[in-house]
């Protein structure tokens, strides 16, 4: 046969295979290797498999092959040799993948494919090898001698164990390439591993198999196979199969049959007697009996363990040249090919298909680019396209470059920069910075609108539509105000001028960084609707979480002049059912989705519900005491911790009084209207009725024929706004209802006949649609046109000058001209009648008749107020501002009744003076009434309702907090409750700290200077808060160390600054002094109302967490004590060590430690300044603190 050519081919099925071409470096030793065909004529017996292809593998010439393994993840089949060598073969065809050199001299004993690529194990040594060939590394160690085979462990698949003729198992970690352990396993090693479900089965050369457990890798079981030596075995299921070797007459004898045991039993089946001399074997996967089955000399037989009789499905391999022996033998996954390597060099595939998959789900293979060829060009081919093939780069000049004199360098345009960075542009030097106005999306650059803007002309659009880039003319006190914070929640930037405003003014703003800080307007018009407040404060339940109470200390906190938040109250919010089900609680994803015009005026409606709802569940369980004491066993959330519900159920008596009232609370006083709802069937004529107290009402706006026809029109088609409050409050209505009498759904007559009228109207405005807003648009528009119409030197369209911002001017008092206020006669209306005559009136008179039917009317100029009528003035309006950020603002008078009223914009923290004409100036474009509130401000009632004056002297001061908060104190191992001897007294001075928990994550931005930005401080809770005695002979024990319950997910415990666990906090499972934050918080406001003062390490922010306002002259602060100016802040941790000699937070942060530290210093700080060497001592602790990095020696690491 004839090897010479171009190309080696043979033979196995109908079509021809390429194995070598003639770049090839290997030569064949041995011509004998030649098809199939010309060395077997014989017919397989009962052929399931053929031999699919047959190749002389890389250095088959040389060396032997001495392991295979089918690649489970890829259709690659692995061959290692003799030499050293790694190949592998893609597809049945073996068309050759990859191939590269392992190790120079030694065989490669085992190949195992994993996720990232192959393992391949010689005797001192393991490679891991990318699949394309890439070495990934090499491990090799003293302990790595003569090792034969390697299998993944399950619990870990980092982790692989190795063996081989070698007293010990080393167990590697792959991914840190590391020894784990090593297991002894005696002198005759372990040559062959198999993995089970329950065991470990490693087979040993003197032919017994152990049974390890996969964790602990300790022998459980052993099985005594074969008498002299184990060739091989597997595991599938609970069958353990053996073949090997057997003493016969003092030589070894192979065993024609395979020895089976069952795992379950750990006893031996009947054996399975065979055809052949077994040396491999293999169990094929896809089925749960069959065995692949190979001699020395080639032969294969399949079998199964199942069947009495041998099966006689025999194959005999072809070998290229006589004396080759089987050396390695392998099934892939799907069980449709089986491999077998010769020592002659030659790789054997045999597949019961003509294309078989290697695995049932294989990933493809990556197979390098391509070369791409390209066509030839003839030189003279005229229409040729030269530059169909590309060219590398080149500096020099090209043939086809135009003469410089033809040819002009053109620059894009620079675009304009938006009037949004260059109003909010701060300077640093030559280097300004602004915040990003988000009107462009990143890394986008709007070529395509400048040439747009150029194709009209080259100028914006004057108009101020979208087209002006961004500009939105809405005053800067509307606009959502942007603070910035630090790390402890202060303000930074502009946002501390808006702070000292808000100070100015005496008046307290709310900052809105929490969720849902929407309602910070709603709250400030019910903190200065001055009856409510009153009872608000004068409100003490034992609820954990009360609305009522929240609102009483908010209010507290309110009436202090300072800025504050809301987070007690917004926590309260979070638990209450109601304000869930209503859709109120906002998530930081819906929060951006969110209606606020319609979300705020449910709000309204839901708090005055609740208000109610709460004190009158108050007032039917009224608990018998002299003051009202809380005690942590009356919180459902610490019985189940503190095991005392019997206890608290002896000390506390409650009693059901008859509500003689009918329900009635201090919130329905001043907020209910008593009504009579008559329904008449106008069918049957079927009269009901039934009695309402309605707290909220909303405005109803007719839009159809008959809806407007029922109204009285005034000039210019107008309809009052007292026309539509009264049909709203006392109209009728036909609406569809059920009819007894009728047994169905009938056009029904619905009549609201007013009994009473409330002191306090409040007003939801709805204007959630176009059609709201378009009929209060032409209201607006009719009262200003009838304004200008009646005044004689209005001046025509001449004579006023266009307003430069044309359609989107929105500046309060606008002179100029504007083209919707056009009308059909030329006459311009200047912006400035719209603020000065507005639709709401700012005051009105509403009356009773005997009927229940409700007049309401504009309050008259200069006249008497006649018996039976109610003045109302407007108090409060809430506006939603729809600009990009969207924003809630209340406008309010802040003045009592019958005072000079007072205008300010409550804006969150900012709040800002303004007129009273611009609470009821709305532009309907960018600023929608949502809330009205009115209140009575001289009442001359028929009737025996009370007056708000008469009401005001019914509600008096709100009761001191009780001193009994101190004393009924449990008793646990960190404290010692005080007694009453020992109650603080005013200048007394008390040691406190307290840690927190973060319930989400901070936010933070990269300003344009380089600096990191808090945008929105982490939401934090408090967890734990400790006060220890400040002077006395107790000095420095504490009296309250108290665990905060919690019923939110906390996002982090901040263990290691906090000291606070996962548990401690949970009233099922946690071993503290665990405690209601309300109950807590009484107990610091008895101190704060007796005038103690606090000694502390940052009690700013604490007592900020905390949601507590403490005056500053109560306030001792160490950070500010021991600090010079333009230097850092020292920490609690590095002032202790210099100045009193402790290590604290060595481990972990512990609030009592804390606190007695902070007391400690400040006694040295006394000390100091009495001896008049504190300044020259806080110089010598900063020296020494940057000499040492601010680390304390052996506490601080490196």
């Amino acid at each position: 046969m004839d090897l010479s050519s171009s190309s080696l081919h043979y033979e196995t099925a109908p079509e021809e295979m390429l194995i070598y071409d003639e770049d090839t470096n290997f030569t064949l030793a041995d011509e004998s290797f030649v098809s199939v065909d010309e060395h077997f004529t014989g017919e397989y017996i009962n052929a399931e498999f053929h031999e699919r292809s047959t190749i002389l593998v890389d250095g088959g010439e040389n060396f032997g092959v001495s392991s295979v393994a089918f690649d489970t993840h890829e259709e690659l089949l692995w061959m290692g040799n003799q030499g050293g060598h790694v190949t592998s073969y893609y597809g049945p065809d073996l068309q050759k993948y990859t191939s590269f050199q392992v190790h120079m001299t030694d065989e490669i004993r085992c190949l195992h494919p994993i996720d990232g690529g192959i393992l391949a194990l010689s005797p001192n040594s393991l490679r891991y090898q990318m699949r394309r060939g890439l070495p990934i590394y090499t491990y090799s160690s003293v302990n790595m001698e003569e090792m034969q085979c390697l299998i993944p462990m399950k619990h870990s698949p980092d982790s692989f164990l190795l063996s081989g003729h070698n007293p010990r198992i080393i167990e590697l970690n792959l991914s840190e390439g590391r020894e784990v352990q090593m297991i002894d396993v005696g002198e005759g090693g372990c040559a062959i591993m198999r993995q089970q479900t329950r065991y470990l089965c490693c087979g040993e050369p003197t032919g017994r198999v152990e049974l390890r457990d996969p964790l602990t890798l300790k022998v459980e079981h052993s099985l005594e196979t074969h008498s002299a030596s184990l060739s091989d075995f597997d595991v599938h299921g609970n069958l353990l199969v053996t073949c090997g070797f057997s003493n016969r007459q003092g030589a070894l004898s192979c065993d024609p049959l395979l020895l089976v045991f069952d795992l379950r039993m750990l006893r031996a089946l009947t054996p399975i007697n065979l055809l052949l001399d077994p040396l491999l074997l293999r169990f094929m996967p896809s089925y749960s009996s069959r065995l692949a089955v190979a001699s020395p000399t080639g032969q294969l037989q399949f079998v199964e363990t199942v069947v009495s009789e041998p099966d006689m499905s025999l194959y005999q391999v072809n070998w290229p040249s006589a004396g080759c022996v089987v050396s390695s033998l392998d099934v892939c996954s799907s069980s449709q090919a089986v491999v077998v390597g010769g020592s002659g060099g030659s790789l054997h595939l045999m597949s019961s298909t003509h294309s078989p998959l290697y695995n049932a789900f294989s990933r493809p293979t990556e197979f390098a680019d391509p070369i791409e060829n390209y066509e030839p060009i003839s030189l003279d081919d005229t229409m040729a396209v030269l530059a169909s093939i590309p060219l590398p780069l080149t500096d020099g000049p090209l043939l086809s470059d135009w003469p410089k004199q033809f040819v002009a360098r053109g620059y894009r345009r620079t675009p304009p920069i938006d009037p949004e960075i260059l109003r909010t542009m701060k300077m640093q030097g030559t280097v300004g910075y602004a915040p990003n106005p988000n009107t462009r999306r990143r890394n986008q650059v709007s070529e395509t609108y400048i040439k747009r803007q150029e194709g009209r002309g080259g100028t914006p659009n004057a108009t101020g539509g979208d087209d002006q880039q961004g500009f939105v003319a809405i005053p800067k006190r509307y606009r959502k105000p942007e603070l910035k914070y630090n790390k402890t929640g202060g303000p930074l930037g502009e946002g501390e001028n808006d702070v000292e405003n808000c100070s100015k003014t005496g008046l307290s703003g709310l900052e809105a960084t929490l969720p849902n800080s929407y309602c910070n307007a709603m709250l400030q018009v019910l903190y200065f609707t001055e009856n409510l407040r009153n009872v608000m404060l004068a409100h003490q339940c034992p609820a954990e979480f009360c609305v009522c109470c929240e609102l009483g200390f908010l209010f507290h906190m309110l009436g202090s002049g300072v800025p504050c938040h809301s987070g007690n109250l917004l926590r309260a919010l979070r638990s209450a059912k109601e304000a869930s089900a209503l859709r109120l609680i906002l998530s930081d994803t819906s929060a951006q989705d969110a209606n606020l015009l319609l979300l705020i005026q449910s709000w309204n409606r839901f708090i005055l519900h609740q208000m109610h709802s709460e004190l009158l569940e108050a007032k039917r369980k009224e608990i018998k005491m002299p003051t009202f004491v809380y005690r942590d066993t009356d919180f459902p959330s610490i019985e189940l911790q503190n095991q005392r519900k019997k206890k608290a159920k002896a000390e506390v008596s409650e009693e059901i009084i008859e509500d003689n009232t009918k329900g009635e609370t201090d919130v329905s006083r001043l907020f209910g209207s008593k009504q009579t709802h008559v329904f008449t069937c106008l069918k049957c004529n079927n009269k009901s009725s039934k009695d309402a107290t309605l707290l909220v009402h909303n405005l109803v706006y007719p839009h159809t024929k008959g809806q407007i026809s029922s109204l009285s029109l005034g000039e210019n088609n107008e309809i009052s706004f007292c026309q539509i409050l009264q049909s709203s409050v006392g109209g009728s209505q036909i609406t569809p209802a059920w009819c007894e009498p009728c047994y169905k759904f009938q056009p029904t007559l619905q009549e609201r006949r007013v009994k009473t009228l409330p002191q306090i109207l409040s007003i939801n405005c709805g204007n959630n649609n176009e059609a709201d807003k378009k009929f209060w648009k032409d209201q607006m528009d009719a009262i200003v046109l009838k304004v200008v119409q009646g005044s004689g030197d209005v001046k025509t369209t001449g004579n006023t000058r266009q307003c430069r911002y044309g359609l989107s001017c929105t500046r309060v008092g606008c002179r100029f001209k504007h083209p919707q206020q056009m009308t059909e006669t030329g006459i311009s209306v200047p912006s400035h009648l719209y603020q000065s005559h507005s639709w709401v009136p700012l005051s009105l008179v509403a009356s009773l008749s005997e009927n229940g039917q409700m007049t309401v009317k504009p309050k008259p100029a200069n006249s008497e107020i006649l018996k039976g009528d109610i003045i109302y003035d407007i108090y409060a309006v809430v506006c939603y501002v729809n600009d990009e950020k969207k924003n809630i603002v209340a406008i309010i008078n802040v003045s009592s009744v019958n005072d000079t009223p007072l205008w300010y914009i409550f804006n969150d923290y900012s709040i800002t003076p303004v007129g009273g004409s611009e609470a009821v100036w709305f532009s309907m474009d960018w600023k929608v009434p949502c809330v009205l509130y009115w209140r009575q401000s001289t009442s001359l009632i028929c009737n025996n309702e009370m007056g708000i004056t008469e009401y005001q002297s019914l509600v008096g001061p709100p009761p001191p907090i009780s001193p009994e908060v101190l004393l009924n104190v449990p008793k646990c191992a960190t404290i010692i409750p005080l007694s009453p001897s020992e109650i603080p007294k005013q200048g007394d001075l008390v040691a406190i700290d307290a840690e927190f928990v973060t319930l989400n994550q901070e936010e933070s931005e990269l300003r344009s200077d380089g600096k990191l930005a808090t945008v929105k401080p982490s939401h934090m809770s408090v967890a734990r808060i400790s006060c220890v005695r400040g002077q006395g002979p107790l000095e420095g024990t504490a009296f309250i160390d108290d665990y905060i319950s919690t019923q939110e997910q906390v996002f982090d415990y901040l263990t290691k600054f906090s000291g606070i666990k996962p548990g401690d906090l949970d009233a099922t499972c946690s071993s503290k002094n665990l405690t209601t934050l309300k109950s807590t918080y009484l107990k610091l406001r008895y101190l704060i109302d007796n005038g103690v003062i606090f000694v502390g390490h940052g009690l700013n922010n604490d007592f900020r967490v905390i949601n507590v306002v403490v005056p500053p002259n109560q306030i001792i602060d160490t950070v500010q004590l021991f600090y010079l100016p333009h230097q850092r802040m020292v920490s609690l941790r590095f002032l202790a060590w210099h100045f009193i000699g402790i290590k604290i937070q060595s481990e972990t942060h512990d609030s009592i430690e804390d606190a007695r530290a902070a007391l400690r210093l400040y006694k040295k700080y006394l000390e100091l300044e009495s001896q008049g060497i504190l300044h020259s001592s806080l110089e010598e602790m900063y020296s020494i603190g940057k000499s040492l990095h601010w680390k304390v020696p052996g506490v601080d690491t490196d």
